[in-house]
């Protein structure tokens, strides 16, 4: 099975970071290609142009049908055109909180890798794949640490530490 990560695709993508500006950019995060071509991707997921007039035996439209229209529609469109735009605001979430957060330095530096690791796997679906990559590796890191406990800034180890030392007392 071949995801695209083959030297030629990997050669391709590395020539064009060094080539976009910020017209790519913000062409990106304005979302509208990435709009039409996910609402027509729907489309044809759902039987192509011809399901928007399918219609059921008693000459009514299919449910297909009316996911279909709204899929081609205006408002699935304008939806989907915040997805970017999203997408990369919640990264930037994500990089402020290994950046400015109050997690140990060993928290910082797991969610770091994992951020790396879901963006470099998440680059077969490109910018927008990155993003969710990124935005998912730093969740799974997340959920790590709470997990084991790792996930515990000082203050929240310091307050269970005095919480136990009040109920060995019998304080509390």
């Amino acid at each position: 099975m071949n995801i695209g990560l083959s030297k030629t695709y990997l050669q391709d993508d590395l020539s064009k970071l060094g080539k976009t500006n910020l017209d790519d950019v913000l062409r990106f995060l304005n979302g509208k290609e990435f709009a039409n071509k996910t609402s027509w991707d729907m489309i044809r997921g759902l039987g192509g142009a011809k399901a928007q007039l399918a219609k059921n035996a008693a000459g009514n439209a299919t449910i297909g049908a009316k996911v279909a229209r709204f899929a081609g529609g205006n408002t699935a469109r304008n939806i989907l055109r915040a997805v970017p735009g999203l997408s990369a605001a919640l990264v930037g979430l994500d990089i402020a909180d290994v950046v400015a957060g109050p997690d140990r330095l060993a928290n910082k530096g797991m969610d770091a890798v994992a951020m790396g690791i879901g963006g470099t796997l998440g680059a077969v679906g490109g910018p927008l794949g990155i993003a969710a990559g990124a935005g998912l590796g730093k969740m799974l890191s997340d959920g790590t640490q709470l997990v084991f406990g790792g996930g515990k800034s000082a203050e929240e180890r310091k307050l269970e530490e005095a919480l136990k030392l009040l109920q060995q007392r019998g304080l509390v």
